[in-house]
């Protein structure tokens, strides 16, 4: 019998088979337009099937079975009934549905486990979630989650620094809750929140409710974005080559420059030796990653430990090439023990090394 693992590798593949006809001009339009259909058809019932190979579990493997059968029937129907079309159309109709029959037949109609493509190995990002965790004596990092595609959720950080006024800056804030909140307070009064680059600002203003005092400040240029006009959101004051007076000198700043409107300002904190990049740097790990998004991660390069960003910011940043790269060379030369970044793991320790290896794609 052909397990249900299986039975999803033959659904996907002909699948794609039949969508590879679909396309192919050596085929009569009437039957290329059939066999589109049918690719179409085979895949929306596959992902709604609850077997390794689904999505979304709707229909159990006797009724994709049924399914399976039905088309298979339907091909070998149009390759008997379409008259006018070559005989070598026609015998390709019939033989698919044959085959797709036969497939039906050697199928196991038990799935050994339900839907894998979406499922992790490992919890998606790292927990406690939403609850500070010391790095150092005045670093702390904050684990949350966001809702990804297809349903997946992907890991998400805020870094937390204590200046020595004893206030609080919250870098890249993520999801708000009042259990947070009032654990952060527990480490000193937030009077500081930053929005490092154009993607990380969208949990600002429910910040800014609950701490009316605390200074909001923007990478250069995120207040002309017309989302961010749009919902009305406070930007106090944007960020320049120079850290604050009100940070009391223990930060550097370093902003990486790209094309239309992107900027990350980096924050280096002194004291620890600690980098805080937003999403320079993109460390997945493939266990916590769905069995569907590994091959693409993977291709992208943002697999731990390569850790570089998806090739679309890469293209944004190398717009402005020279600029990115004087900016990557100086984040180096700070020499940071550890960098702490929004998306992945990491880097604890050999900061410096493993921030060179993420930005090969820019220094070399």
């Amino acid at each position: 019998m052909i397990p249900s693992r299986l039975h999803g590798l033959i659904d996907y593949g002909v699948a794609a088979m039949l969508g590879g006809l679909a396309a192919s001009s050596g085929v009569p339009p009437r039957v290329r337009g059939l066999l589109g259909a049918a690719g179409a058809y085979h895949t929306a019932y596959s992902l709604m099937t609850d077997y390794e190979a689904g999505l979304r579990p709707r229909l159990t493997m006797r009724q994709h079975l049924g399914l399976d059968a039905l088309g298979g029937a339907a091909l070998v129907g149009a390759g008997l009934a379409m008259r006018d079309e070559p005989g070598e159309a026609r015998a390709l109709l019939i033989g698919l549905g044959l085959a797709e029959l036969a497939v039906v037949a050697l199928s196991d109609d038990r799935a050994a486990s339900g839907p894998r493509l979406l499922a992790t190995e490992a919890p998606a990002g790292y927990s406690p979630y939403d609850l500070p965790k010391p790095v150092t004596a005045d670093v702390q990092v904050v684990d949350s989650l966001l809702p990804g595609p297809l349903g997946s959720q992907l890991p998400v950080r805020m870094t937390v620094l204590r200046l020595p006024d004893g206030g609080l800056l919250l870098h890249s804030p993520t999801r708000f809750s009042s259990q947070l909140a009032e654990a952060l307070a527990r480490l000193g009064p937030i009077r500081h929140l930053v929005a490092p680059n154009i993607a990380h600002w969208t949990f600002l203003r429910d910040w800014q409710r609950a701490f009316p005092e605390a200074v909001t400040w923007a990478a250069p240029g995120l207040r002309q974005r017309r989302q961010v006009r749009r919902s009305g959101l406070r930007l106090d004051h944007d960020l320049g080559a120079v850290a604050p007076t009100a940070w009391g000198g223990v930060i550097t700043l370093a902003t990486v420059p790209g094309g239309l409107g992107f900027h990350e300002v980096a924050l280096f904190h002194e004291p620890s030796r600690t980098l805080v990049l937003t999403d320079l740097v993109l460390n997945l790990e493939a266990p916590r990653l769905p069995a569907l998004m590994r091959p693409i991660v993977r291709l992208f390069g943002s697999l731990a430990p390569d850790g570089m960003p998806p090739p679309y910011l890469r293209a944004v940043i190398r717009w402005r090439l020279r600029a990115a790269r004087q900016a990557a060379e100086r984040l180096l030369a700070l020499q940071p023990d550890r960098v702490i970044f929004a998306h992945g793991l990491w880097f604890e320790r050999d900061g410096t090394a493993a921030l060179r290896h993420s930005l090969r794609w820019l220094l070399d």
